[in-house]
């Protein structure tokens, strides 16, 4: 997913000037992924352990969540639920994803107001 989408999503959303969010996930600190961030010249922002849930990307898989249940679909075969995913992917606009980012400042006044306690994102 990383080096086929990653680079072309980054540069549309903000030239070559960004920086990439993740949290501490085992699988998002392997040393493959580090690896590759680091070949790519990928700023990657330091995520500290235990942190309150900020990151977007967790908005952003309940959005293609309902996407790919809307309706309460059911899939028979792997390959029809990867088609849908895929489908549903694709739907997502540049918009959705930018209003996401956007909302950053808003996520960690609400961290700071409520002490690390959660929040309604």
């Amino acid at each position: 997913m990383l080096k086929k989408h990653l680079i072309d999503i980054g540069s549309c959303m903000d030239g070559s000037d960004w920086i990439f969010q993740q949290d501490n996930a085992p699988i998002h600190q392997a040393k493959v992924n580090l690896t590759w961030f680091k070949s790519q010249k990928i700023n990657v922002l330091p995520w500290p352990s235990l942190s309150p849930a900020l990151n977007p990307i967790e908005n952003l898989w309940g959005i293609l969540a309902r996407k790919v249940y809307e309706g309460r679909k059911q899939f028979r075969t792997k390959e029809q639920l990867k088609t849908t995913i895929i489908k549903s992917w694709e739907e997502i606009s540049v918009e959705q994803l930018r209003a996401l980012i956007e909302s950053m400042p808003e996520r960690i006044f609400e961290v700071i107001k409520l002490n690390g306690a959660k929040t309604k994102y």
